[in-house]
């Protein structure tokens, strides 16, 4: 059996991927599921959908800021911080279960309301890894929400640049006298 160039570079880039593939595989996901709900929950509590018939606004869980949040510390983050994000997660997690019994994701509306209220009274100027997650969680939630193509296109429009013109001043000819 000979083997040509192509065969060996198709199997070299398949055993390739499944080596990269390979820990995926090996996840704990059970802890990375339970991450996942309770930043959906605390997205929808930071920013929530429209309460009544008359305002009817997706909230942050539904236009995904949760997921760009995730992404961002993933992506753009320095090892340490988000080593620390995780931490203050594990934090976040952990005072609602001792607040409450539960994960924050498995709380109430009010439980969850008066969980993110003292803990954005108490955050501050601390540096604690609570502190940091949730600051950070806020900032770019809200940074993915007023991104979001929803934001964008049905709450406040965005025009590409320059955008409209709008004139503010008539044209009147003016006659010019010579002198």
């Amino acid at each position: 059996m000979t083997i040509t160039r192509r065969t060996a570079l198709q199997r070299m880039f398949i055993v390739a991927g499944g080596v990269v593939l390979l820990p995926a595989c090996g996840r704990n996901n059970d802890n990375h599921d339970e991450n996942q709900e309770t930043l959906e929950a605390l997205a929808d509590t930071l920013l929530p959908a429209g309460s009544t018939p008359a305002d009817q606004t997706l909230g942050a869980k539904a236009a995904g800021a949760h997921l760009f949040a995730a992404r961002m510390i993933r992506d753009c983050y320095p090892k340490a911080q988000q080593e620390q994000y995780m931490r203050g997660l594990e934090a976040f997690n952990q005072q609602a279960r001792s607040k409450y019994g539960k994960p924050f994701a498995e709380c109430n509306q009010g439980q969850r309301d008066a969980l993110v209220s003292a803990i954005n009274a108490s955050t501050g100027q601390k540096t604690d890894d609570l502190s940091f997650f949730f600051r950070e969680n806020k900032n770019l939630v809200m940074q993915g929400y007023l991104g979001s193509q929803y934001f964008l296109t049905k709450i406040e429009v965005y025009e590409l640049v320059p955008g409209r013109w709008h004139g503010c001043t008539p044209v009147v000819k003016q006659s010019h006298k010579q002198s």
